[in-house]
């Protein structure tokens, strides 16, 4: 028989973190950590005393900088299509945030914490995710100047979008809704980006600001009225261009109109 295929300790750390995401300290065994790495338990034993030991060494490993993927935005051309390097971003992020949920749900689980711990220090100025969200308010910084992205605040717009892949995960590890498809969620958040934020789509704000400027000029019923003649009058100049409102054709409707209160001849 031939020797069993040597393993690292870092080799059975990754791959019990896998294992104990998914199934949990009490649903996973040795056993099935050494099936994922084609080795005996008595292998991983070399390295940890016990499945608590493992357990332990495992799921405490540290993040120490945003994934790979993150770091590459930086180095991303801001005059890219943004919808294919957002979907990107999407379809990497969000099972990074499932993975990482996942351990730390797992570590709860086995402590009945009184709450999430998370792989790193939040207090830390110079955290992963603080990191991570920095390199991706720079591309929207980048993106804008380049003219693909409608000009707004870059760090609003990067917290809207990784706050959306976020909020999928979110959902279905901690609130437990009904699965909905991740290709299917990333396709409606890119189209929504699209017609909203993205150079060329429909310019939301600027209906937003004339419903305000209506809104403004509509405290007083008599203005209400003026406005509403105002924008009769140039409706009808700019649909038929036929006549005003003001002409004689006007006027006569207007004077056949019966009084409310007049008296039968």
């Amino acid at each position: 028989m031939g020797r069993p295929p040597r393993i690292s300790r870092d080799q059975v750390l990754e791959t019990a973190r896998g294992v104990f995401a998914v199934k949990g300290f009490e649903g996973a065994t040795l056993a099935d950590i050494a099936s994922e790495l084609s080795v005996s338990p008595a292998a991983i034993l070399r390295y940890f005393q016990s499945k608590e030991d493992l357990f332990e060494a495992a799921m405490r490993g540290r993040v120490t900088a945003p994934p790979d993927f993150i770091l590459a935005l930086a180095r991303t051309d801001a005059g890219v299509d943004p919808r294919i390097v957002l979907r990107g971003v999407a379809e990497r992020f969000i099972p990074f945030v499932e993975k990482v949920i996942a351990e730390n749900i797992a570590i709860y689980m086995h402590q009945n914490s009184q709450s999430l711990v998370v792989p790193f220090d939040t207090r830390d100025v110079d955290s992963p995710p603080r990191r991570g969200l920095a390199i991706v308010s720079d591309y929207f910084r980048r993106a804008m100047a380049a003219g693909v992205i409608r000009r707004a605040d870059p760090r609003g717009a990067a917290m809207l979008f990784m706050g959306s892949l976020q909020s999928y995960v979110f959902m279905h590890r901690v609130l437990n809704v009904k699965p909905y498809p991740l290709e299917r969620y990333i396709d409606a958040l890119i189209d929504l980006w699209s017609r909203g934020e993205i150079v060329g789509g429909h310019r939301g704000k600027a209906g937003h600001a004339s419903g305000a400027r209506r809104r403004v000029g509509g405290h007083r019923g008599r203005n209400r009225r003026n406005a509403s003649l105002h924008e009769g009058a140039a409706r009808a100049k700019t649909v038929d261009g036929l006549r005003d409102p003001r002409s004689a054709h006007g006027q006569r409707r207007l004077t056949r109109r019966r009084p409310r209160n007049a008296r039968s001849r």
